[in-house]
């Protein structure tokens, strides 16, 4: 990756964060707190892009493959990486591998939710 590239790299990082940060927070205020609307929105749109993109530059070839990289890394990776998490799903899904597909899922659903709160214990007990 060329020195450019790696600055339009971080650029469209910063970008993907602060497009989160707006997202979240103005969907946050429209419809209130009592659900994470925000995130949710956040994830859903993120898919629909991610998907967007890799089919403009696999299919249509209307993204050259380092633009796909920044974009799909670099903003996307910043602005959801449920997007990653659900295309990785996806090409498991479309192979066949269901007990992959389950385990990507569920672990990375079940183990988070464990670890997050192994977290907040460890960090707790220590304070």
């Amino acid at each position: 990756m060329s020195f450019s590239h790696l600055l339009l790299f971080c650029l469209a990082g910063a970008l993907g964060s602060l497009a989160r940060y707006g997202m979240t927070s103005a969907v946050g205020a429209l419809l209130g707190g009592s659900f994470p609307w925000g995130v949710f929105v956040v994830n859903v749109l993120g898919c629909f892009l991610f998907g967007a993109v890799w089919a403009a530059s696999g299919i249509l070839h209307l993204v050259s493959d380092a633009a796909r990289l920044i974009i799909l890394t670099g903003f996307m990776g910043a602005f959801t990486t449920f997007s990653t998490f659900i295309f990785d799903s996806q090409a498991l899904l479309e192979g066949g591998s269901w007990a992959a597909l389950l385990l990507n899922v569920g672990g990375q659903v079940v183990l988070g939710l464990l670890a997050l709160r192994l977290g907040i214990r460890l960090v707790s007990l220590l304070a």
